[in-house]
C-alpha cells in the first residue's frame, strides 16, 4: 500500500527520528532555563502554525516572495498582540 501511494517509509522514519531528537533538544534547553515546555500548547499556537506555513512555502518553488512578505507582516501583528497580552 505504501508503494502504491508513493510513500517513502525510510524518509518517514528518518523524519520521526529527527522530530524526536528536536523534542529532546528543546526539552534540554527548556530545563537549562527552568522553563516547562508544553508541546501541546505549541500545537495550537497561531504563531507556530504561521511559522510552519512560512517554512513550507520556502521549500516550494515558484513566485512565493510576495506571499512570504505578507506572512511576515501578519507575524509582526501576532507578535505585537502577544506582547500586549503578556503585558496584562
Amino acid at each position: 500500500m505504501y508503494t502504491a501511494h508513493n510513500f517513502d517509509l525510510v524518509k518517514w522514519e528518518n523524519l520521526i527520528e529527527e522530530a524526536n531528537a528536536l523534542r529532546k533538544e528543546i526539552k534540554l534547553v527548556a530545563n537549562e532555563y527552568d522553563v516547562e515546555w508544553d508541546e501541546t500548547a505549541d500545537e495550537v499556537s497561531k504563531e507556530v502554525h504561521k511559522a510552519l506555513k512560512k517554512e513550507r512555502q520556502k521549500g516550494k518553488k515558484g513566485g512565493r516572495k510576495q506571499k512570504d512578505d505578507e506572512d511576515e507582516d501578519e507575524d509582526e501583528d501576532v507578535n505585537t498582540e502577544d506582547h500586549k497580552e503578556k503585558g496584562k
